[in-house]
């Protein structure tokens, strides 16, 4: 137990600020962090409740451009209301960081919990890392692993790009797949979730400026600028945060979509 809190200090320590990000009427899941992340000194952060927004409106004071939203999405489809609610709030928090000069910020969404095997980890993370950052995934999904047939995938993909039938850069298709690069990191690539990742003002400055007007899910902003080089990023090998939702079915997940 005590060497758990010493971990938790460690993360309470290195961090400038800790943000969790959510919205006023999830009181219980506000009860709920108490225990789920008991030891962390973190801000809960009250974005935008989708229930509140009005997409002609948001489009009509530029706040989220329907247009380049298609033109961003894979399969050229625009955000859904729930996935605006959630880039607006990430964006608050950015622009939160930019005015208060945070320089290392962690950043959860509501809905995760501590890895209690991966947070033992944490200081050897930050040792293999160093000083080059701009993001660390504490919490992602997919191409985590680069299997043999993969480099096929990739190959089909640089096709398409040139012919047109695909959106990603030919940088981001190079980029898909998460690097080896130390014990317990991994250079990212393109990866689902923005449910725990820590990042510098840097890239805090970055995301305010890809997301002026807001054009990317909250998951889909980061990973474009990793696998075009925008920023340098890495995966957390084991996790360190994980979402309730992913091994119990039955949980909602981040009432920031919701």
């Amino acid at each position: 137990m005590k060497h758990f809190e010493n971990n938790i200090d460690n993360i309470n320590n290195y961090f400038d600020k800790i943000y969790v990000l959510t919205i006023a009427r999830a009181t219980e899941r506000h009860e709920r962090l108490k225990e789920d992340l008991k030891g962390l000194n973190y801000q809960l952060f009250f974005g935008v409740d989708k229930s509140n927004l009005n997409i002609e409106e948001l489009e009509k004071k530029n706040v989220y451009n329907s247009t380049k939203a298609t033109q961003n999405h894979r399969y050229s489809k625009p955000m859904k209301l729930g996935e605006i609610a959630c880039s607006i709030g990430h964006k608050m928090i950015y622009e939160d960081i930019l005015r208060n000069n945070f320089n290392k910020i962690l950043i959860l969404e509501d809905d995760v919990v501590i890895n209690k095997k991966g947070i033992q980890f944490f200081s050897e993370m930050l040792v293999e890392a160093g000083s080059n950052w701009d993001l660390l995934y504490f919490d992602y999904l997919k191409n985590d692993e680069k299997k043999w047939f993969y480099s096929i995938k990739q190959f089909f993909y640089h096709i398409q790009k040139q012919i047109g039938l695909i959106k990603w850069s030919h940088k981001t298709i190079s980029n898909l797949f998460a690097k080896s690069f130390s014990k317990h990191l991994k250079k990212a690539g393109y990866h689902d979730f923005a449910s725990a990742y820590a990042i510098n003002n840097k890239t805090a400055a970055l995301m305010v400026k890809l997301q002026t007007p807001i054009s990317y899910p909250a998951d889909h902003v980061l990973p474009y600028a990793i696998t075009n080089e925008l920023i340098t990023a890495y995966i957390t090998i084991p996790k360190i945060f994980e979402q309730t939702s992913q091994y119990n079915k039955a949980t909602i997940g981040s009432y920031v979509e919701q």
